[in-house]
């Protein structure tokens, strides 16, 4: 087996709420989840979570893949998971504190 990990750190406050940066970060799914907060601060956070895992996910990669096909959604437990199929080998985290969101990627290839 092997393992590749990655991990990556945002200041919430960096993440812009523009239309076109929302795009190249989060997926369709994604998007329609974002819509659900309220306050730019919970919508800042969304953003920088899934932009810190889908850094970390990238750097666990052999192959480029952009950040608006990588679909983050929920388990029933409430913990990220990787929705796309082809990745779902790749074990996630990402933890919020005040002004930081930290993602957290373990990829687990057989040979």
């Amino acid at each position: 087996m092997v393992e590749k990990i990655g991990v990556d750190i945002v200041q919430n406050k960096r993440i812009k709420l523009r239309l076109a940066f929302l795009r190249k970060v989060l997926s369709e799914h994604e998007l329609q989840m974002l819509d659900q907060f309220v306050s730019k601060r919970q919508k800042q956070e969304f953003v920088s979570g899934r932009w810190a895992v889908k850094e970390a996910i990238i750097k666990t990669l052999t192959v480029k893949e952009t950040m608006h096909k990588l679909d983050i959604g929920y388990q029933a437990n409430g913990a990220p998971v990787i929705k796309n199929p082809e990745y779902a080998h790749i074990l996630i985290s990402i933890s919020h504190e005040k002004k930081y969101s930290v993602g957290i990627a373990l990829n687990q290839t057989y040979n």
